[in-house]
């Protein structure tokens, strides 16, 4: 047991707080030094900043490996052990709780700040002292935040009705939609993205303060194309997980917290192209600078969105308010006004512009197509992303619907193909095409390509706009990279990440336009066909020792005959069903089978629908509209009401009924009532609710419908995802490009 210390304080907490507080005062100094190294060109101030440097680098590693110690001893005395772990997480997962709340992913984020630092002291360290001041003035910030939220704060601490020296017997666990394998993966893909950007703003600072507006491009290339890549990946990552796991179907909603990780990205992407043109070119010098702290400063501001507790009510992904909102508002002021005050007394702005080479049709004119289309991508979905915080000015927080997004969407993506299609058919300094051949093959492909989906059912004039731009492009990319693998392979790497865009968007296009779902009801042991050509039977609960249970179906159909498992179980943890599909991949179509509910056999003589405010369906002679939701809150008892339109079509004259089931939470047991439909046998039941997303799963029972044995029913939603399978292969053959690029741009720079 910790050895308690007056006031209530452990030697794990003084521990852990002495490790980021050596961490800290370590960085202010390396900062300090690296600022008057800048300033004097002194030996001993650099060694002096260097070793700072690497104590900070060890009070971090310290930190990180002493909270990790906490986690894996189970010691819920540590708050933050307590409130994200427990005892049953088997250790794969137990190791992930490490960056599931903020202090987690704070000390992640230094983690990487420290890797970065290191690289950059073997390269540029002494020529380049500045760059490593702001590094250095990022942790410093880091820092400061975790000594306000102290990852080793003790549970008496948080809640006051703890004693002091308590031990919990348990956490209270991971959310059972992290307990996934790509939890291990994704958010530390994604915070080696974040912290990079902070590489690409030291280089812009460091460029402002020299005023050295050109030399920075070659050492910053490197860094921009590496950010591109990790944060594409992250994004990637993400969109496959949410696919995989949350059984909506999808791998992009528009989530606030998603598109913070998207914002940073595309303004990276946009930089990695600016940066081409100003070192072949020598213009868009003030864009690219702009790029490079604006993809930092993006970094930023989705940080306070997603920490301040603005996304709470619109984002399953974001934290709850912490306390921090002084921090992470000064660390974007303060970071902010640095480079504003850098910009506009560097002289840049009285700097002229390099025009662009002769003529429209040249390559930077194709380029900065792309560019422009990337940044007003940008600063819409910012905009879209940042609603909840300035709505609330007029009001009652509001987040915008997806609609927001897809207004934008269709003309952005016929912009970047077109840019996609003509920059590699033109020259920089000539006007006019290079290659007519392979644009009239491509042409004629986006033709054929767009003819065959005509026949297999698209009518949308967009849609078959987007077919012909996007085979256009993927064929002219190609050809430029079997040409250039033959003889300069590492310079292909551009050209193959636009070919996996093209393949991305024909199977964005492919999986949502050829979409085919259903909803199936299934009696134990009774096989049902389904219209979309799949004869699906259910064989029951297979009960896992975790708890998620899982269903056993028999699928036959086009993918031959499987066993499906989607997982369907109740979590204490969130007080609510969860659920997991299934997905059966194929190399034509995906088999996506996601669960609605459950029934077992004692209340199996009913009718299980689905509904959204505002719809409608029919059970028997019943026609069911769903109003609204009336939620209250209580100290001892949260209840959820549905306001339900029923119309009973018997006898001569139909009538309309409102009622009102409800489904309420009560010492953590989960319970509904049952409503009679005035005139009938039927009576309505809540199976559950997602009010969030405005959804409602009711019962229809009629008993006097009973015959046969009483079976359990489980309801499932199937789903064919045509060519989805290229959505995941553009992916891999974008990032394979990024990675191709990587290489080729560190070996020009020599150093990085």
């Amino acid at each position: 047991m910790p050895v308690q210390i007056p006031g209530g304080r452990s030697q794990i907490m003084i521990l852990g707080i002495l490790f980021i507080s050596v961490a800290f005062v370590a960085a202010v100094v390396a900062a300090a030094g690296f600022w008057q190294v800048h300033r004097t060109g002194e030996e001993a101030l650099y060694n002096l900043a260097r070793r700072s440097f690497y104590l900070m680098g060890l009070g971090i590693v310290l930190s990180m490996g002493y909270l990790m110690i906490q986690i894996f001893a189970h010691n819920f005395q540590v708050n933050y052990v307590y409130s994200y772990s427990s005892r049953e997480l088997n250790p794969f997962y137990l190791f992930s709780t490490f960056w599931a709340g903020q202090e987690g992913t704070f000390l992640l984020w230094l983690f990487y700040g420290t890797i970065y630092g290191l690289i950059l002291l073997a390269t540029v360290g002494r020529t380049r002292p500045l760059v490593l001041f702001y590094m250095m003035l990022v942790q410093v910030f880091i820092l400061l935040i975790l000594l306000a939220k102290n990852p080793f704060a003790m549970i008496w601490h948080v809640y006051d009705q703890v004693p002091v020296g308590f031990t919990p017997p348990d956490g209270a666990g991971l959310n059972p939609l992290l307990q996934n394998p790509w939890m291990v993966i994704h958010p530390p893909t994604l915070f080696v993205g974040y912290s990079s950007t902070m590489v690409v703003f030291a280089f812009v600072m460091d460029a402002l303060a020299r005023k050295d507006f050109q030399g920075w491009v070659k050492r910053a290339q490197p860094w921009a194309v590496f950010s591109a890549m990790i944060l594409g990946t992250g994004i990637i990552l993400g969109g496959y997980w949410a696919y995989v796991t949350l059984g909506w179907g999808g791998y992009w909603g528009w989530d606030p917290v998603e598109n913070s990780s998207l914002v940073p990205w595309l303004l990276m992407v946009a930089l990695v192209h600016g940066l081409m043109i100003q070192k072949k070119r020598g213009s868009l010098v003030r864009t690219n600078l702009l790029l490079g702290a604006g993809a930092f400063l993006a970094v930023l501001w989705g940080s306070f969105l997603t920490r301040s507790g603005v996304l709470a009510d619109f984002s399953v992904h974001s934290f709850a308010e912490s306390g921090l909102n002084l921090y992470l508002t000064a660390f974007i002021v303060v970071f902010s006004g640095l480079f504003l005050i850098h910009f506009f007394h560097s002289g840049i702005l009285s700097r002229g512009g390099t025009p662009f080479g002769a003529g429209f049709l040249n390559r930077e004119t194709g380029m900065f197509a792309g560019m422009f289309a990337l940044m007003i991508t940008a600063a819409f979905v910012l905009l879209g992303t940042s609603a909840p915080l300035y709505t609330r000015l007029f009001g009652k927080p509001q987040n915008v619907s997806t609609q927001f997004y897809n207004i934008l969407s269709i003309p952005i993506t016929i912009l970047i193909l077109l840019a996609l299609i003509v920059a590699p058919v033109v020259a920089w300094n000539t006007p006019g095409l290079r290659n007519r051949r392979a644009v009239t093959l491509s042409a004629l492909a986006g033709v054929l390509v767009t003819l065959v989906a005509f026949v297999l059912g698209i009518r949308q004039p967009m849609s078959l706009v987007l077919f012909y731009l996007a085979v256009v492009a993927l064929s002219v990319n190609a050809e430029v990279v079997v040409r250039l693998l033959t003889r300069k392979p590492a310079k292909a790497g551009g050209y193959l990440a636009h070919v996996g865009v093209g393949i991305m968007i024909i199977g964005i296009l492919t999986s949502s336009l050829y979409d085919r779902s259903e909803k199936l009801t299934l009696p134990q042991g009774v096989p049902q066909q389904s219209s979309l050509g799949y004869k699906v039977q259910f064989v029951g609960l297979v009960s896992a020792p975790d708890g998620k249970d899982r269903a056993r179906l028999i699928v036959e159909g086009k993918l031959g005959r499987y066993e499906a498992y989607p997982r369907f179980y109740y979590s204490d943890y969130t007080q609510s069903y969860m659920a997991n599909p299934d997905v059966k991949m194929g190399l034509t179509k995906d088999v996506y089978i996601s669960p609605i509910s459950f029934v077992p056999a004692d209340q199996a003589n009913q009718n299980v629908i689905e509904l959204k405010k505002g719809e409608s369906a029919s059970s028997g002679p019943l026609g069911i509209t769903f109003e609204r939701f009336e939620v209250s809150m209580g100290a001892q008892q949260q209840k959820a009401t549905a306001v339900l339109q029923v119309q009973v079509n018997q006898g001569n004259y139909p009538q309309t009924h409102t009622l009102k089931p409800s489904i309420w939470m009560k010492a953590g047991k989960l319970t509904s009532d049952v409503v009679q439909v005035p005139g009938t046998d039927y009576r309505l039941r809540i199976e559950s609710v997602n009010a969030s997303e405005g959804k409602l799963t009711l019962a229809v029972l009629n008993p006097t419908q009973e015959g046969g044995e009483a079976r359990d029913v489980f309801a499932v939603e199937l789903s064919e995802k045509p060519l989805i399978s290229l959505v995941w292969l553009g992916t891999v053959v974008l990032v394979f490009g990024f990675a191709l690029s990587l290489v080729y741009r560190a070996q020009a720079s020599g150093k990085v």
